[in-house]
């Protein structure tokens, strides 16, 4: 529950900062400085998807949205995945995707603001940073969790080496033993 209510914090400070930028700047194009050099603030309303794509396209958008959101949010109130990395990325994820989701059902387009100077990307805002940066942390918690899988894996199949190992050890022990005690016996026997 507390990653849903992260989730829900992300959406609050990307509509609060969408809601600032819209009445600071007041129409599209216009913009103000932010980080000199690096990148400014320029109102932008996107209606598409990343990239301008799917322009257009309000309806299908948000029905995917609804429907990647509401599996992830399904994920996160069974408290699944069980390492924290993994929820905390699909909150990221989530607060994101319903943000953007929530411009496009009240606006039908999306506000975005932060445009790079020093490199042409496309403008974007505080909901794409969550889901860019969920994403980059759900990667990660992949590769972690891959790498924890294959040291278990290991260690599982080291363990039952081990444990055929010391059953072979054993049964060795035991046909040594019986030999011996054959051979015991058949000494007893010839002795007679």
């Amino acid at each position: 529950m507390p990653y849903v209510l992260l989730s829900a914090l992300f959406v609050v400070l990307d509509q609060l900062f969408k809601a600032w930028i819209s009445g600071r700047l007041g129409s599209p194009g216009r913009s103000m400085a932010f980080l000199p050099g690096l990148m400014r603030l320029t109102l932008v309303h996107n209606y598409g998807a990343s990239w301008g794509m799917l322009a257009g396209k309000t309806t299908l958008l948000l029905i995917v949205t609804a429907l990647v959101s509401l599996a992830i949010l399904t994920v996160l109130l069974l408290d699944k995945p069980a390492r924290p990395l993994g929820r905390l990325s699909l909150s990221f994820i989530l607060g994101g995707a319903v943000g953007n989701a929530l411009d496009r059902a009240v606006q039908g387009y999306v506000v975005d603001m932060f445009e790079t100077e020093f490199v042409s990307f496309p403008v974007f805002n505080v909901a794409d940073c969550c889901i860019t940066l969920g994403a980059a942390l759900l990667i990660l918690w992949v590769l972690l969790d891959e790498r924890k899988e294959k040291r278990r894996r290991q260690e599982i199949s080291r363990e039952r080496w081990e444990r055929s190992r010391e059953a072979a050890r054993a049964d060795a022990a035991l046909a040594e033993k019986i030999r011996r005690d054959f051979d015991e016996e058949h000494d007893d026997l010839s002795d007679r």
